[in-house]
């Protein structure tokens, strides 16, 4: 959903009183972020579990998304859809893998294809959730209103198969880690 913010621009340029050509940064700071760790954390879920990599990213996006939401100003903003990038990393570095581990063969392309729909249908729905909320609360709704949709599956996972352990000789790789995500 995260493309509600795209809807969001010209409130977040007037909330800030900023050139329009700093918007940018809104969207670089969060997906240079989450692009640059994506492989990195996918590997860390390999090595202690994608469940667990997958719940402390919910949290941790709930967290950022309300820290993003109450900005008391642009560089702050910034920061924190930096952090905000850090938790979209977390979950979707895990998500396919984690939906892949609890599904057997039969069944498994098909909640592959559920996982999928319901990514493009964020796609689709973002911008008009968020021309509607940024018309009614302003620029901060389109971050505040995924927080619960951050928590609500920490809520329905409660019952998801403990983690595997972490695999003997399969450690992580943090120099090779930190190179891939400065590249």
């Amino acid at each position: 959903l995260d493309t509600s913010v795209n809807i969001a621009f010209p409130a977040i340029t007037r909330g800030f009183d900023l050139p329009i050509a700093d918007i940018q940064w809104v969207v670089i700071c969060y997906v240079l972020t989450y692009a640059s760790l994506l492989l990195a954390f996918g590997r860390v879920g390999d090595s202690i579990g994608h469940a667990l990599v997958f719940r402390i990213g919910l949290i941790w996006s709930a967290a950022a998304l309300l820290l993003v939401s109450c900005a008391p100003g642009y560089g702050a903003m910034l920061v924190f859809r930096c952090l905000q990038g850090d938790g979209a990393a977390l979950v979707l570095s895990c998500g396919a893998a984690l939906v892949t581990s609890l599904y057997g063969e039969e069944r498994r392309s098909r909640a592959l294809g559920i996982y999928t729909m319901m990514m493009a249908a964020g796609l689709m729905i973002g911008p008009l959730l968020g021309g509607a909320l940024t018309a009614i609360w302003d620029w901060p709704a389109v971050f505040w209103f995924r927080i619960p949709i951050a928590i609500a599956p920490l809520l329905l996972l409660r019952a998801m198969p403990a983690p595997p352990p972490r695999r003997e000789g399969e450690g992580l790789d943090i120099v090779g880690g930190i190179a891939l995500t400065l590249g």
